[in-house]
């Protein structure tokens, strides 16, 4: 039997009549400090607030002793628009990183041309906040290229030696998670594996069936061995969800077959209400989201907590996942190798390639987890046919190195099932 995963609390923060952030709160970054809590948000007085619908998103200061109940900061909002910047139409939060002394909030810009940029605003009291002169530090895409009409939600995570952004794209026909990379937090450069976790399908289609044929990055976070990302979708009705998905190093990505999660929303919710934004408290067990009053742009935000199993976060209580290696990647003839993926908790392991060129593929073991690799297994692969392998040992970690016979595109996926 499944551990239930989440239960809704309720709402906790609601847009104060008459005020700046009278039509709605949403996007929380939340985080306790000294035993109180302190949350970021985005609110706005009318109409959607985006690109100069309404009133501009801006952001908002709240604290709290207990997590529950809340209270504006009087000075509020925090952070404004900047004219002739970037970020003049507005906001969307993004994520909060503690750089030594300093709050480092990465967050979305609604520039005049009618597209989102990723900036950074430094502060030492949650206050006063200084944006980047180099601002925007992400930028959006070439011309046809998956993210060329926005980059926005950028979710920063500080590594071991560097900084690693999960932002999500917007391009024709494309809504979907990219990577990045900095080793100051700065200065950005983008993987050339992106986009690296993938719609399903796409929302607008008639015949599309899936929760998330579009797809937003919010919190994403260390939890043991792995990344943890909890991110929205959108499927065809225009309702959005929240799921989550797994990864050993932001590359290749695996979501839960427990998606969209489930007890969110009130028994009696309307069937066109969203819930989006989700931001969880690592070690509280908390999880804040925004939920959406309807399925119109301009609906009504208000933002909501509730009480997550954080033990249920492991890719090893999951009883099946697939990984996505590689995308329709570009492979030289020298080869590539993909992400190492933690295999030890699953009995069932079967890998799939296909690549538009012949090849030579070898699966690659990493019995003991101590990154003593070995060969396998080494076999051909005919282009444009579907190769499979499957593995019954018990190996701690698996990946694959393919060396095409010429420049190729690769696709790569690992299934594995208890």
């Amino acid at each position: 039997m499944e551990m239930v995963l989440c239960e809704r609390v309720g709402v906790v923060l609601q847009p104060t009549k008459g005020s700046w952030d009278a039509k709605g709160v949403a996007a929380p970054i939340v985080w306790c400090e000294d035993d109180v809590y302190f949350m970021l948000y985005q609110g706005w007085e009318k109409g959607s607030g985006l690109f100069g619908d309404g009133s501009p998103r801006m952001f908002g200061l709240a604290v709290s002793e207990d997590g529950i109940h809340w209270e504006k900061h009087p000075d509020n909002p925090v952070l404004i628009p900047t004219e002739g910047s970037f970020d003049e139409l507005g906001f969307e939060v993004g994520s909060l990183l503690m750089v030594g002394d300093e709050y480092w909030l990465y967050y979305s810009g609604f520039g005049a041309d009618r597209k989102l940029r990723i900036g950074l605003a430094i502060s030492k009291d949650k206050k006063e906040w200084h944006k980047l002169d180099s601002n925007p530090v992400v930028d959006v895409g070439e011309k046809e290229c998956w993210d060329e009409n926005g980059v926005a939600f950028p979710s920063v995570i500080k590594m071991r030696r560097e900084f690693l952004m999960l932002y999500g794209g917007y391009g024709e026909r494309s809504m979907q998670i990219g990577g990045a990379i900095s080793g100051d937090g700065r200065n950005w450069a983008k993987f050339e594996e992106n986009p690296v976790f993938t719609q399903r399908g796409w929302h607008e289609d008639t015949q599309c069936t899936f929760w998330d044929a579009g797809i937003e990055a919010h919190h994403a976070f260390i939890h043991g061995d792995h990344i943890v990302m909890l991110y929205e979708g959108i499927g065809r009705q225009g309702r959005y969800s929240i799921g989550i998905a797994y990864s050993p190093d932001g590359i290749a990505w695996a979501r839960s077959p427990r998606n969209p999660l489930a007890g969110l929303t009130q028994t009696a919710v309307k069937q066109d209400m969203s819930v989006v934004h989700p931001w969880l408290v690592k070690g509280k067990g908390l999880l804040y989201y925004s939920e959406v009053m309807g399925a119109s742009a301009d609906a009504t935000h208000r933002i909501c907590l509730a009480k997550i199993n954080e033990e249920e976060l492991e890719p090893s209580r999951e009883r099946a996942l697939v990984y996505s290696l590689w995308q329709k990647r570009l492979v030289e003839p020298n080869g590539a190798v993909t992400s190492a993926i933690y295999t030890l908790a699953f009995s069932q392991k079967t890998i799939w390639l296909w690549s538009s060129t012949d090849g030579v593929v070898t699966v690659e073991a990493d019995v003991a987890g101590d990154d003593s690799w070995h060969e396998l297994s080494e076999m051909d692969v005919k282009a444009n046919s579907l190769w499979h392998s499957h593995i019954v040992d018990q190996i701690t970690r698996l990946r694959l190195r393919f060396r095409p016979r010429g420049s190729a595109f690769v696709s790569a996926w690992l299934a594995m099932s208890k």
